[in-house]
């Protein structure tokens, strides 16, 4: 039986959160990605940020997806990410030339969708072939869930509703 979109998004999804509690249990923020094409996962990513302040779990995830397919062109291909891209990591995900964006936590303080308009910008998809038209983004994905899985952290600023405390 062919899933749906909506049952493949909650799958990776609820992945990219178990990835983001394992990036805890290791020792660095709670952040777990993933990209896939289709129902098919193609490559996950833990942050190791810790490490290295580069490697965060969206970058991570999309090198090994780069390491995978052998092309820098994953514009067939969805990212999945537990809380928001940051700037760093949305302008990566520009040049991956990513399609859709799914992302459960809003980064309101340090989003490149939420905060910065990055992931929407259209004008830098003038500079072709370095940067891809703005992807699909769909933010706020099982957002409760991946609250809950960060409710042990010091990770109070990502959420819808953080900034009314």
């Amino acid at each position: 039986m062919e899933q749906t979109q909506s049952e493949i998004d909650i799958q990776f999804m609820r992945r990219c959160i178990d990835l983001a509690k394992q990036s805890w249990r290791d020792g660095d923020a709670p952040f777990g990605s993933l990209v896939a094409k289709g129902d098919t996962l193609v490559a996950e990513g833990l942050n190791d940020a810790a490490n290295k302040v580069s490697e965060h779990a969206e970058v991570i995830a999309l090198h090994n997806a780069h390491n995978e397919t052998g092309s820098s062109n994953l514009s067939e291909h969805t990212l999945y990410t537990s809380c928001e891209p940051c700037p760093m990591c949305s302008f990566m995900i520009r040049e991956y030339k990513i399609s859709r964006v799914v992302f459960a936590l809003p980064s309101p303080f340090m989003g490149g969708y939420t905060k910065w308009d990055i992931l929407q910008d259209e004008e830098i998809a003038q500079f072709q072939p370095f940067f891809s038209k703005p992807p699909e983004v769909v933010g706020g994905f099982l957002e409760s869930e991946s609250k809950e899985a960060m409710k042990d952290t010091p990770f109070w600023m990502f959420g819808s509703d953080v900034k009314k405390q």
